[in-house]
């Protein structure tokens, strides 16, 4: 697992899933862990590092359970991100654990982000929240 850090003090590490490789790719999990603070500069890090995890799996879940500060401004990029794993047959799913932070990803993401309190929500929960993004 690879840690990157941004001058804003925030850490970024990219963990595909641990389970055996399958078949098809809107099936396999990546997760990508942040903790610290989020600026525009360390969401832009984060949306790039979503963006490699999906070359190799087709859900993330997208960990912010220790983030303490989050810049709305990069909101859009995470939205616009999960629009395009959802016409690829992916997902981006977002656990939070911050009320502080799930405000901010609520009002400025609205229903475009699903936000979950645990990974391990996120691994079982990832094809009921496709299915519920299809629906809509």
């Amino acid at each position: 697992m690879a840690d990157k850090s941004s001058r804003s003090g925030a850490v970024l590490a990219l963990k595909p899933a641990s389970v055996p490789r399958v078949a098809r790719w809107e099936d396999s999990v990546a997760t990508v862990a942040v903790r610290g603070e989020l600026d525009r500069e360390a969401l832009w890090g984060v949306d790039y590092s979503v963006g490699r995890a999906a070359a190799e799996a087709g859900r993330i879940v997208l960990d912010l359970r220790e983030v303490s500060h989050l810049d709305c401004s990069g909101v859009p990029q995470l939205v616009a991100r999960r629009r395009e794993l959802l016409a690829r047959g992916g997902d981006l799913l977002i656990a939070v654990r911050n009320p502080y932070i799930a405000k901010i990803l609520k009002a400025a993401g609205g229903p475009d982000l699903v936000l979950l309190r645990s990974v391990e929500e996120g691994l079982v929960a990832a094809p009921a929240a496709r299915l519920r993004a299809l629906r809509k």
